[in-house]
């Protein structure tokens, strides 16, 4: 999952931004232009050039970019979030757009032709990942952002990368090396940097039971990350994300069905209905396809990484669009996470194989 720093107020929330960035779009193998200001897609441009180059043409394309445009594409989403839960509430806005995702995944697998079938050796694996994945991070996730403050949750989930990395080798995913656990510790330092510098109030006094479903959410999105990667090699980012996506949606909707009963949906307006649309299709389908592209192709802790890119995002779309000014100490953690990235993305992918 993706964090947005404290500096980001939360009227954002209101304009979705996409940003502009010639990225693949793994769905149909091409390119995908998305609309955004200028001058943020400037900044962003050249981000993306800095954080992905690559020596050789073939390599351009090799995940990072799509892991970068991912985050990117989510710099707003604590704050859309947050604004989503003044007209529903959190897990009937969670099981509404997860079956809408659903959805529009099903049509996207139709629509490429691809043969639907799960092996029988598989069922139970994918069972167990759509459960973690689809049903209790997000249960966790939207229980936690409700309970807390934003800049805790942001701050938590700056964990995921190092969560990820570590189980990735526990699970004898990854390789271990000293070398990327600095550049996540030090990308982590960064992003707690922006967000400790920033505007928003953070507190953990009163908020320790949000705070721990953050830390728990952060755990099951980076055991989902490790773990998919015993199955993306045989049915790919696509198929996989797919159906884990519909197995933890079945299992998701009958545990909301008091809450979607409750939920008076005849008061929301127009703006809940683009934020769910929003969400279901953007932060959760693109996003969900990008994270199994990268995670297959570049690796746990390479993908992860990225996350950690996503408050510099929301930190510079505060800067050119509302006129905030970053402190010396954000800047600061700017350069931390940029470096972070840097020093994880220059190592060279080592999977271990199955045995």
């Amino acid at each position: 999952m993706c964090v947005i720093p404290r500096s980001m107020p939360m009227r954002s929330a209101s304009s979705p931004f996409f940003f502009i960035c010639q990225v693949p779009w793994p769905i149909t193998g091409t390119f995908l232009p998305v609309a955004s200001n200028s001058r943020v897609s400037m900044g962003l441009s050249v981000a993306t050039r800095m954080l992905t180059c690559e020596r050789g043409a073939a390599q351009k394309l090799h995940g990072r970019s799509p892991a970068l445009d991912c985050c990117s594409d989510l710099g707003f989403y604590f704050a859309l979030m947050k604004l989503m839960y003044r007209y529903f509430h959190p897990i009937a806005f969670n099981a509404v757009r997860f079956v809408i995702s659903s959805v529009a995944m099903l049509a996207i697998l139709n629509v490429r032709g691809e043969k639907a079938g799960i092996h029988r050796e598989d069922v139970r694996g994918i069972i167990w990942l759509a459960f973690i994945g689809n049903t209790v991070y997000p249960f966790l996730f939207v229980l936690g952002l409700d309970r807390t403050k934003a800049g805790n949750a942001a701050l938590l989930m700056a964990l995921t990368p190092v969560f990820a990395f570590l189980i990735g080798v526990a699970m004898k995913k990854e390789h271990f090396s000293a070398g990327v656990l600095m550049g996540i510790i030090l990308s982590i330092t960064g992003a707690a940097a922006i967000v400790l510098f920033g505007r928003t109030e953070l507190s953990f006094v009163d908020s320790g039971v949000g705070d721990l479903l953050m830390i728990a959410a952060a755990i099951c999105w980076a055991w989902q990350s490790a773990e998919s990667t015993r199955l993306l090699p045989k049915y790919g980012p696509i198929r996989l994300t797919v159906y884990a996506m519909v197995t933890g949606t079945a299992i998701m909707v009958p545990l909301s069905v008091p809450w979607l009963a409750a939920q008076n949906w005849r008061a929301i307006p127009a703006i809940g209905w683009l934020g769910l649309a929003y969400s279901a299709l953007l932060s959760i389908t693109y996003s969900y396809f990008v994270w199994a592209y990268a995670i297959n192709t570049i690796g746990i802790a390479h993908t992860s990484v990225f996350n950690n890119v996503t408050p510099i995002v929301a930190l510079f779309a505060g800067s050119l669009l509302l006129a905030e000014k970053p402190s010396f100490a954000q800047l600061a953690g700017v350069a931390l996470v940029l470096v972070g990235v840097f020093m994880v993305r220059s190592r060279k992918p080592i999977a271990v194989p199955d045995e």
